[in-house]
């Protein structure tokens, strides 16, 4: 009898990780788009001949919103950065892809000119060894959106402080942005649980495998019998004896 109790934690897929930074990035989208849906409101309100009451109550909640979307995208960073580096090390075990290490799931994101390229390689490595043959057009969707996004909050300021005319032109370069950061949030938890799913599926392969006892040795294959010369051969066999008479 064959015990392979360690086979279902040949790899753990990182199942609470994913679920904190699915609902982070569930948080995130759904936070930016109210606060588009407010920018919008507000825009629409804007009198060029100043803020009214309504306009300065909707104003400050946007920069409050603002603050609060900063501490939410750090808790999510931090989250979304312990999944990955768990879905790394079980890709390790799965296939040792090649590509950047582990250390880069946590330098990629910070390494300036660099976090816009390695997050998403290492992400495309886990999902091509997590599930191969499958297409990454999630992940390139979902990177695509995340590096415009990053680009454009750094162009559209949420500094609403100013004129009607000012509050106004930053309103119109911020909603787009909200918007695409929002699409990019909801592609993340795709791809966090698609590549959670992905893993989970190996785990079960892989124990299966594991809980396989080896195959027991067959018999030794024996060639031809190969036949005695001295036997087979008329011309090296006994000659005949001669009668003394």
């Amino acid at each position: 009898m064959y015990s392979y109790t360690h086979a279902p934690e040949i790899i753990k897929p990182p199942r609470t990780a994913a679920g904190l930074a699915i609902a982070g990035l569930a948080a995130n989208a759904a936070l930016l788009l109210v606060m588009a849906g407010v920018g919008l409101w507000t825009l629409m309100l804007l009198d060029p001949g100043g803020l009214t009451s309504q306009t300065r109550e909707l104003r400050d909640g946007l920069m409050l919103g603002a603050l609060a979307h900063i501490a939410l995208t750090l808790l999510t960073a931090v989250a979304v950065i312990v999944w990955l580096w768990r879905a790394r090390t079980n890709a390790d075990v799965i296939d040792l892809p090649d590509g950047w290490g582990r250390p880069w799931v946590i330098f990629g994101w910070i390494v300036p000119i660099l976090n816009f390229r390695v997050p998403r390689a290492i992400v495309g490595t886990v999902w091509r060894t997590s599930a191969p043959g499958t297409s990454l057009g999630l992940v390139n969707a979902w990177w695509a959106t995340w590096v415009i996004y990053l680009i454009g909050a750094r162009v559209a300021d949420l500094d609403l402080t100013g004129t009607s005319s000012q509050i106004k032109d930053r309103l119109e370069l911020y909603l787009p942005v909200a918007v695409d950061g929002a699409a990019a949030a909801v592609l993340g938890a795709l791809v966090v649980w698609r590549l959670t799913r992905a893993q989970e599926a190996q785990a079960v392969r892989l124990a299966a495998a594991a809980a396989q006892p080896p195959a027991a040795p067959g018999p030794a294959v024996q060639g031809p019998a190969v036949p005695d010369p001295a036997v087979s051969d008329p011309a090296v066999s006994d000659p005949p004896v001669s009668d003394p008479a």
